[in-house]
């Protein structure tokens, strides 16, 4: 009996290019599999507590009730990475009603009377990557001062600027 027919069959029952086809198939599998399963090398880059604050101006009384120590703070327009940017652990009142300043039409300021708003200075904390002066929370989102955002918690929405990271 021949190993190799006339029909190029392995021992009369299998082609030889069906085996080679197989045995390319299974190779591939092999290095598809140890790829992804293999341990991932390079250095590790743990996430720091990151806590900055957020001053918002003109808020009103009722959207200020509504925001709570405990909260989870989200951005509106920017992806934070599906989580929150951190936990609001305090919030103080910075300017109570009265008063507040504007830009006029001619470009200067005044002290105009408000009802019903006041300023808040939110503390937030997260976990992000810090690089020099660089920081990122959630490892996606770029935090800066002075960056103006909406954001929003579980019961109110108002923008904010963020005034310091410490």
């Amino acid at each position: 009996m021949k190993i190799i027919d006339h029909n190029g069959r392995l021992f009369g029952k299998i082609s030889v290019i069906d085996l080679l086809v197989a045995a390319v198939v299974i190779v591939l599998a092999a290095a598809l599999h140890f790829k992804s399963n293999q341990a991932h090398t390079g250095i590790t880059v743990t996430e720091q507590p990151i806590t900055f604050q957020v001053l918002a101006r003109g808020v009103r009384s009722y959207v200020a009730d509504a925001i709570l120590v405990g909260d989870g703070l989200y951005d509106q327009n920017y992806s934070s990475g599906g989580r929150a940017l951190g936990e609001i652990t305090e919030i103080q009142v910075v300017r109570d009603p009265g008063t507040t300043q504007v830009l006029l039409n001619d470009g200067t300021a005044a002290l105009v009377d408000t009802e019903d708003s006041v300023d808040l200075l939110i503390t937030v904390e997260g976990t992000g990557l810090i690089n020099g002066k660089n920081y990122s929370i959630n490892r996606v989102y770029d935090l800066a001062v002075n960056s103006a955002r909406a954001y929003y918690t579980r019961m109110s929405q108002f923008t904010g600027t963020v005034a310091s990271i410490g």
